[in-house]
């Protein structure tokens, strides 16, 4: 696609907003769990939940209706405003959203029943030391192998960034929470194909994360021309999707 064709359809996306993925238009295989369907299990009316890396609150907030009360964290001050936009009314009493650094937690120890983090960095030593006895850590991460054909273009990793921290992963996390005395309670993995059904929700994607880090249009349009004209099938934009799951439990 010529590179001023992809200039006018990323502007008439618009200005991004949060994490906010829901104009995308895709299509994917099968997979085994769903991160809300995992997450509610282990929720209850009376506990005290801490979201880590919440972005715009759209995940944490569609979870709201299955816990007392809960705080949401993220160290983007603009992203935690956007999950107070987001934030209901009617819950808002219950749910609350602060600027936070995952690696320094400024709560007391043993202040909650749950901790949740989707597709954010974590360090166990802290959600341990916040967690209560007996108190559940539920993740989903994005794999090592996320959109490989794509990024691979790109040079970066599944996260856009060109350099990954070999201490974020759940491999690493699994073996930190089991020397802190928490029980590793399951962990999982998927990979599966992945399709995008149109070039604006390839572009949605790559712009929101982004995807590579320093993602301009003008920089990558060859690799973007590339991707819509060698990965098209009939069912899409062929890529594939890695996710990967950890659930600890604190002893006690």
């Amino acid at each position: 696609m010529p590179l001023e064709d992809l200039r006018q359809l990323l502007a008439a996306l618009g200005e991004p907003r949060g994490w906010d993925f829901s104009a995308i238009r895709d299509d994917c295989d099968p997979v085994p769990w769903s991160y809300r369907e995992v997450a509610r299990r282990y929720l209850s009316p009376l506990q005290r939940v801490l979201d880590i890396g919440t972005g715009s609150g759209e995940q944490f907030l569609a979870l709201a209706e299955y816990f007392g009360s809960g705080l949401g964290i993220d160290a983007d001050p603009q992203m935690v405003a956007l999950a107070e936009a987001n934030t209901p009314s009617a819950i808002a009493c219950r749910v609350k959203f602060l600027a936070m650094d995952a690696a320094a937690l400024e709560f007391p120890a043993e202040s909650f029943d749950v901790v949740l983090a989707r597709h954010a960095p974590i360090y166990p030593a802290e959600v341990a030391r916040v967690l209560r006895s007996g108190g559940v850590f539920i993740t989903q991460q994005i794999g090592a192998r996320n959109h490989a054909n794509i990024t691979a273009l790109f040079g970066c990793g599944p996260d856009g960034r060109y350099t990954r921290d070999p201490q974020q992963t759940i491999a690493t996390w699994a073996e930190e929470f089991a020397r802190l005395g928490c029980v590793v309670r399951a962990r999982g993995e998927y990979d599966v194909p992945y399709y995008y059904q149109d070039a604006a929700s390839l572009l949605l994607w790559l712009r929101t994360l982004p995807v590579p880090e320093d993602f301009a249009i003008e920089r990558h349009w060859p690799q973007i021309d590339h991707i819509l004209r060698e990965f098209q099938t009939p069912r899409g934009i062929a890529t594939n999707v890695h996710r990967e799951l950890l659930i600890a439990q604190k002893a006690g």
